[in-house]
């Protein structure tokens, strides 16, 4: 699995960051996970997803890897290589659907409305799908 990847220089002040980092993960209930170089130099913290209050809290020393997004009240760093563009030609009346539903919240980039979407058509299809199982068996048992 991809990882974002903060790497921080041993300081007082960027333990009081990788804390405040790790306090966050904590809130939300996100895995973090927090280690140090071999030479105790470093501070290495690593999660599929990094939520950071402010990354210019960090020095020019400090290394991130990952893409940064502007989230409700924080900032992501997800990982380069995580997703894929792709070109998809939607008819007018999905597109206007998607306005209409980015406009109604706002915090929400047209890509996020989108997955959410695909996930909501996605459990809903299971859901028809399981509950037209359940009918058949229902309608075998009756037999």
């Amino acid at each position: 699995m991809e990882l974002a990847v903060i790497t921080l220089e041993n300081t007082i002040t960027n333990q009081e960051i990788s804390r405040s980092i790790r306090d966050l993960h904590k809130k939300k209930g996100q895995p973090l996970a927090i280690r140090f170089s071999e030479e105790l130099t470093h501070i290495i913290l690593e999660a599929p997803c990094l939520y950071v209050i402010d990354p210019n809290q960090f020095d020019d020393k400090t290394v991130i890897d990952g893409q940064l997004r502007h989230s409700s009240g924080c900032y992501e760093l997800h990982p380069r290589s995580k997703g894929k563009t792709i070109n998809l030609h939607l008819d007018s009346e999905l597109v206007a659907e998607l306005e209409l539903i980015r406009s109604r919240v706002n915090s929400k980039t047209q890509s996020e409305v989108i997955r959410e979407l695909f996930i909501r058509g996605m459990r809903s299809y299971l859901a028809e799908e399981e509950e037209g199982l359940t009918e058949q068996s229902e309608a075998k048992s009756e037999k």
